[in-house]
């Protein structure tokens, strides 16, 4: 099963990772994500608008709430945290992703196929250019600092990873469960959903509780995932067939010419 999973890596198809039509699109959307908001509709500002002014009411009681966990610890939430918080951890996801994208070609289930697919894309280009973006340009430190909370320092000189706002983890988190939302809701409907959210507040809940993040970040973080996965999963990809791929198959390798 390794190398029909490994050479259906090469196949010309914009779901299948590292393939030249899945980085090409990659690109593409990469290129397009700055420009999205001058194409904002009404209902997308709104949303903006809403996550912003969460994140800024979530500002007024970082404080009190960074407080309040430090002071309300027990051995069960400190386990219970410790394992939540790796459902937005991109060295737990890789792995996940890149075998739900190896079920779902050999099955041939194209749902499961086009999630990882999304998912891998929506981790770099949230979780991985856009959040650090905004953690570099905020400068604001983790709440465990004990530095006032509304303190910024825009392109601060420190430590890589020690900067707090947005959550990077919060938002992995919820950007890998909206693009499996949304691209099982056709045949599914509602039932996954609360449970993917729920995995991803889980996780968001995490680093407030273990003080690695503020309230304010989880909700920006979880704003930023929670867009741009959506925009990714309802992109159509494959509108033009392949003319040859290999993809991976229960029986083997399954070789396609199309003309």
């Amino acid at each position: 099963m390794v190398l029909p999973i490994f050479v259906g890596a090469l196949r010309a198809d914009e779901n299948t990772p590292f393939s030249p039509d899945y980085l090409n699109r990659v690109w593409n959307d990469a290129l397009e994500l700055p420009t999205l908001p001058f194409h904002f509709d009404g209902k997308e500002w709104a949303i903006t608008g809403g996550i912003t002014a969460a994140t800024v009411v979530a500002l007024t009681a970082d404080g009190e709430i960074r407080e309040y966990f430090d002071k309300h610890r027990n051995n069960f939430s400190d386990s219970l945290s410790r394992y939540t918080t790796h459902f937005g951890d991109y060295h737990y996801q890789l792995p996940i992703q890149v075998g739900a994208w190896a079920l779902g070609s050999a099955f041939g289930y194209a749902p499961l196929k086009k999630s990882a697919a999304d998912g891998m894309e929506a981790s770099l280009l949230a979780a991985g250019i856009v959040t650090p973006l905004f953690t570099r340009i905020s400068g604001r430190e983790l709440p465990s600092s004990h530095r006032r909370p509304l303190l910024f320092q825009p392109f601060k000189r420190g430590h890589p990873g020690r900067e707090s706002f947005p959550s990077g983890h919060t938002t992995e988190a919820f950007a890998v469960a909206t693009v499996f939302d949304v691209n099982f809701r056709e045949e599914f409907g509602y039932w996954q959903t609360p449970f993917l959210y729920a995995l991803a507040a889980s996780t968001g809940a995490s680093r407030i509780y273990d003080q690695k993040h503020f309230l304010s970040d989880v909700i920006l973080g979880a704003g930023i995932g929670w867009s741009i996965g959506r925009w990714i999963s309802d992109k159509p990809r494959n509108a033009s067939a392949p003319r040859f791929s290999l993809a991976p198959s229960l029986n083997g390798i399954v070789v396609s010419w199309t003309f």
